[in-house]
């Protein structure tokens, strides 16, 4: 991800404050058609926004946290595929 990002916050002994893992749902409708779904969570006091995309790509959305919140998005929809490849940064 190419830009000016803000270093990750981190607790009082070292750990990251913000996690994202991917998660897939397939569609009620048609369930060949995948909605590829990220869980953020943030384990600090502090409000932080979260840029996350495809991996190499610009394809991505924005996440406003508040402290101690845990959020689920969704990045984007595929056919099919439940691999999908992402990464984040904070926002200033």
């Amino acid at each position: 991800m190419e830009g000016t990002y803000a270093p990750n916050h981190k607790t009082l002994d070292g750990k990251l404050c913000i996690s994202v893992h991917p998660l897939t749902h397939p569609q009620t409708i048609n369930p060949k058609i995948i909605d590829q779904i990220v869980v953020v969570q943030n384990i600090c006091g502090q409000s932080i926004r979260v840029r996350v995309c495809y991996a190499g790509s610009t394809d991505c959305i924005e996440v406003a946290l508040a402290g101690y919140q845990k959020l689920q998005r969704v990045l984007g929809i595929a056919a099919g595929s439940t691999n999908f490849q992402f990464e984040y940064r904070e926002l200033y």
